[in-house]
């Protein structure tokens, strides 16, 4: 069953033993949700209607087995690898700087929290400003024509 407007990971991005899912596979089929799984980017909800199985069940299965947690969880980062070769090549784009800029306030104040970027920034649309905590502070002024 294919879902409408939406691409299937890439293969590069999959797990080389996904087993295919048989006909009338539900919620009791750990490979299948396993492999539903990956096919829907860790989404439990669009993974419960490929099985056709209700979300709920098919969540809770997921959290009472640590593998399926698991796997679940690996298919979402999945889509975040690919969301974050999408800014990569944006920041690297040296011939839309619109698109750089924009990239580069995403990556300091999302991804850039964990080296203190972002841990109180403050975004405007004129820039942002952050601080270490102890009063010193930084302000990136962006700009404009």
């Amino acid at each position: 069953m294919r879902r409408p407007h939406t691409k299937d990971p890439s293969i590069e991005y999959l797990p080389p033993d996904l087993a295919p899912i048989p006909y009338g596979a539900g919620a009791e089929d750990d490979e299948a949700i396993r492999t539903s799984l990956y096919a829907n980017f860790g989404n439990v909800g669009l993974a419960a209607k490929q099985l056709r199985c209700l979300p709920g069940a098919l969540a809770r299965r997921i959290e009472m087995l640590p593998s399926l947690k698991a796997d679940r969880d690996a298919a979402r980062r999945m889509i975040v690898d690919q969301a974050e070769q999408v800014i990569v090549e944006q920041l690297q784009d040296e011939e839309q700087p619109d698109r750089r800029d924009e990239a580069a306030k995403f990556v300091l104040t999302s991804l850039g929290k964990q080296l203190g970027w972002g841990a109180t920034a403050t975004s405007a649309a004129a820039g942002f400003s952050l601080s270490d905590g102890s009063g010193k502070q930084l302000t990136v002024k962006w700009q404009t024509e």
